[in-house]
């Protein structure tokens, strides 16, 4: 699975999903993993993924290698109103 970050367009009130862009998501083929006030965490079958974007770039273990590796994707227009951007999730490197 390839694991994706979208920003919202209009950050809410509440943590919980929106609903209707939960089922909006679903029917891209993408499963909500978690949100925020102004960002949705998902994550998507690369089959659905080469459908909506094209060829993935390399991945390590689904994320992006690094945050400049992770370039903005298009936002279908189903999405377009709900969503500002889309990038595949960078990698996370703990600090000690």
């Amino acid at each position: 699975m390839i694991k994706l970050q979208l920003l919202l367009s209009h950050p809410k009130r509440e943590l919980a999903v929106d609903p209707v862009l939960c089922a909006q998501l679903a029917a891209l083929g993408m499963t909500v993993t978690g949100s925020g006030m102004a960002s949705v965490s998902a994550e998507i079958a690369p089959d659905a993924y080469q459908r909506l974007f094209g060829p993935p770039p390399p991945l390590q273990g689904g994320f992006a290698p690094s945050a400049q590796a992770a370039p903005a994707l298009p936002v279908p227009p189903e999405l377009a109103g709900a969503v500002a951007l889309i990038t595949i999730a960078p990698r996370h490197v703990g600090t000690t």
